[in-house]
């Protein structure tokens, strides 16, 4: 298994499929909160394709972090609630981060649009994380992914703090098993347990500078589809 590559073959997509017309939503911070809430959104864009993303903002400054699968090369550009475009990265690959410094008073949060130009030949799945460079664990980030019967998916997570802790809970349907590797593939959790949840508490030393990378592959034993969310809370 090489580390930073997903198997397309049973996956499907976690979210929207194809290029819409209207935005999809990124959920932000809540108005006028002190802790951090880091939501992480997934989004799927197809080959060749545009997705456009609303990015709901409520302070200042304030991070996004985009990442994609790793199959194809995606373009980001990051336009102002005026239009003006404030961010864009036109490099080679489908990872990008960027602090914003949205026109954030009183209170009133302003909503910027996020642009993902996926430029390969296949569908790339896209997280979208929006917050700030701390995190107490209070507010956790939450993905769902559609985990195809019979079939493994795997899930990217970079985390940032000392420890971590990882739910995952299934729709019921069927079971699945749960893996974690770190970036050496070495497994640090796993739970095979005869239902879809899963529960991980894992030491990761990481600080604001410095995430460490970790792959969570989700293996679906039913044969229907399982609706599977994520749920991380990150703590110093």
């Amino acid at each position: 298994m090489t580390f930073f590559t997903r198997t397309r073959v049973g996956l499907a997509a976690a979210t929207a499929i194809g290029t819409m017309m209207l935005p999809a939503a990124a959920f932000a911070q809540k108005p006028g909160d002190t802790t951090d809430y880091r939501p992480l959104s997934s989004y799927r864009v197809e080959a060749r394709a545009e997705f456009w993303v609303n990015l709901n903002l409520c302070s200042n400054p304030i991070t996004v972090d985009i990442r994609g699968d790793g199959d194809t090369d995606v373009d980001f550009t990051i336009y102002d609630e005026r239009g003006n475009q404030v961010y864009q990265d036109l490099d080679l690959d489908d990872i990008t981060s960027t602090t914003l410094n949205p026109n954030v008073r009183n209170n009133q949060c302003v909503t910027y649009r996020l642009k993902l130009n996926n430029l390969g030949n296949v569908w790339n799945q896209v997280q979208v994380t929006v917050g700030n460079n701390y995190t107490n664990g209070d507010a956790p980030s939450v993905a769902s992914y559609r985990v195809e019967g019979n079939a493994d998916y795997w899930v990217d997570l970079n985390l940032c703090r000392r420890s971590a802790r990882i739910v995952a809970d299934g729709d019921g349907d069927t079971d699945v098993d749960f893996t974690l590797y770190d970036r050496n593939n070495n497994v640090v959790a796993q739970d095979l347990a005869l239902n879809d949840n899963a529960d991980f508490t894992v030491t990761v030393n990481g600080s604001a500078n410095a995430c460490r990378q970790y792959r969570l592959k989700m293996h679906n034993l039913g044969n229907v589809w399982n609706q599977t969310s994520v749920t991380i809370w990150e703590y110093w």
